[in-house]
């Protein structure tokens, strides 16, 4: 039954090369304005050297969206960037 963890699987339009997941996780490293901070794009890259799923945090959709201090969002162009260079890592 182990083996089956490092057997592929097709989600969506994406065929993964195992099924270990990263969960998604509130790191809460953002700065005030909700852009994820710079190291952040590291703390994803080197989870993702497995070529593996990773689901990232969450994520507020609108400035008046609840939130939590440090909290990342993705509805300014400077988040939108900040996330662009994580996906990207």
């Amino acid at each position: 039954m182990a083996e089956r963890a490092f057997t592929p699987i097709i989600v969506g339009d994406f065929t993964v090369p195992h099924r270990i997941v990263l969960a998604p996780l509130t790191r809460f490293r953002a700065n005030e304005e909700q852009v994820p901070k710079e190291f952040v794009a590291d703390y994803y890259g080197q989870r993702a050297t497995c070529k593996g799923l990773l689901i990232t945090e969450a994520t507020s959709i609108h400035e008046d969206a609840a939130r939590f201090e440090g909290s990342p969002g993705i509805y300014s162009e400077d988040q939108v960037k900040a996330w662009r260079k994580i996906t990207d890592r």
